[in-house]
């Protein structure tokens, strides 16, 4: 807007000057070579027309010139409007497609999500009854044991059974030896008590991990499990902490922790040996040590015990997965599982879990 101003000032300022110069001087030089005032005027008049005549040409060119300039901005910026046109239409019809092209890779991922989704409820089905048939394999593996601890105290129930009925037909209910018998049934009974509700305890399927969960219960349950499996063969040492050990967790899988390691344990010493069980509490977590005396784990074998169907046993004498579903199960509860092994002297495991609520 300035330069228009300035342009169109200039152009009056220009024709006002050159208007002027030209009358003066004009008429000057006509008025010392004409004398005859007929011829002054009948000149004049051509030097106006001759003026305008000039005058029109000059503003036309200037005009044209400046008009033109005009003409060629205008056409510039159409051509940079339609340009610009072409490019958003461009770039639109450019955008549409990556929209599109989006939107179809979205619903692939989603469709994908979906899938993976099943394929991961899939996996955590086949894992749940993975660590269910473990725990199935690992108790038919004790059964015989099992039903002998079982065994024992239905012997003591059936002997007291015999003699109460011995002195129920002689009719010496009182007699000195009731008590005893009765004492007997009691003690065989409590004992098969403890034996189905450790049983129960391991067998649960729960898949929580808030239980309230007493490790030393739960070991005590494992050891009473696997007691024939220990007796006359493994001494077995309890050092525990001081005070009762409560931690959050899945109960059914804790059993299935301490029942694998200490199985495994026992299953590493030969004729005899010695089982030493430690437990304490750091505040933040609780530590357990398992440490057998048994034929030890070779270096090598160290970095690979915890892979699925990993085994240096005899073939038929395990599965590969105690330790691999031990793992997977202390990982679950956001634990630690280490290994300290001499071969020929015996094998430290210690599981570590903490003291908090974990979230999966």
């Amino acid at each position: 807007m300035i330069k228009k101003i300035r342009f169109e000032h200039s152009l009056a300022a220009a024709y006002i000057l050159a208007g002027g110069l030209w009358i003066i001087f004009s008429d000057r030089f006509l008025n010392s070579v004409i004398s005859n005032p007929e011829v002054m005027t009948q000149i004049q008049t051509y030097k106006g027309w001759f003026y305008v005549f000039i005058t029109g040409i000059f503003f036309f060119l200037i005009l044209h010139k400046h008009l033109k300039k005009l003409r060629d901005a205008e056409i510039e910026i159409q051509q940079h409007r339609d340009n610009l046109h072409e490019m958003v239409v461009e770039k639109t019809r450019r955008l549409d497609k990556v929209v599109e092209e989006l939107s179809l890779k979205n619903e692939t991922i989603n469709r994908q999500n979906e899938d993976l989704k099943h394929v991961l409820e899939n996996l955590n089905n086949m894992q749940a009854q993975l660590f269910q048939a473990e725990k199935m394999a690992s108790l038919g593996v004790l059964t015989a044991g099992i039903a002998h601890e079982i065994n024992n105290p239905l012997n003591y129930m059936l002997g007291g059974l015999t003699g109460l009925e011995h002195y129920f037909e002689e009719n010496k209910l009182q007699h000195e030896n009731t008590d005893l018998f009765l004492k007997g049934i009691r003690t065989g009974i409590e004992r098969i008590n403890a034996i189905v509700s450790g049983l129960n305890q391991m067998s649960r399927t729960n898949t929580t991990y808030d239980e309230n969960c007493d490790l030393h219960e739960i070991i005590g349950n494992c050891l009473m499990i696997l007691s024939n499996e220990l007796k006359y063969r493994v001494k077995v040492e309890e050092n525990y902490a001081d005070h009762a050990i409560i931690i959050p967790g899945n109960v059914g899988k804790m059993h299935q922790i301490f029942l694998n390691i200490l199985m495994n344990a026992s299953q590493s010493i030969g004729t005899e040996g010695e089982i030493s069980i430690r437990t304490t509490n750091s505040g933040s977590s609780v530590i357990t040590e398992i440490t057998d005396t048994g034929c030890g784990i070779e270096e090598v074998d160290l970095a690979k015990i915890t892979e699925p169907f990993y085994t240096t046993k005899d073939p038929g004498k395990g599965t590969g997965l105690g330790l691999s579903i031990t793992y997977s199960i202390i990982k679950e509860h956001n634990g630690e599982l280490r290994f300290n092994s001499v071969p020929g002297k015996g094998t430290t495991v210690t599981v570590e879990l903490p003291v908090k609520k974990h979230t999966l």
